[in-house]
């Protein structure tokens, strides 16, 4: 849920500029305003938001490489956004890191399999 509030944020800070004739009221975010920032981490949130909303695609070892990736986009939107934007990767990356390191987590599919087998 929280890479869907992310991804719906970012759209709505990439697309202000189109939908009123302003600026972003928020300093921090105004860099996802520029077309060539905001545009791509927005696209790339959204899939990420996509791929996670689908549970039977998700194994453990592919949310530990969304887990990674949605670590990168944090370092990559603190630095050329705002780090309050890239907190919101930082904790979806951190989640997945923990749900998976949990023995009987509903998203640590291979733990319940050995537990049962």
């Amino acid at each position: 849920m929280l890479a869907w509030v992310a991804a719906s944020a970012f759209l709505i800070a990439a697309s202000w500029p189109h939908i009123s004739e302003s600026q972003l009221p928020f300093m921090g975010l105004r860099n996802l305003s520029t077309p060539h920032v905001g545009w791509p981490l927005t696209l790339i949130a959204l899939i990420m938001a996509l791929f996670l909303s689908f549970p039977r695609f998700l194994s453990r070892d592919r949310l530990l490489i969304c887990a990674g990736f949605a670590l990168c986009l944090f370092l990559v939107v603190t630095f050329y956004v705002s780090p309050v934007a890239g907190l919101m990767f930082g904790f979806i990356g951190g989640n997945i890191v923990r749900e998976t390191a949990m023995p009987n987590s509903a998203l640590n599919p291979d733990a319940q399999k050995r537990r049962a087998g």
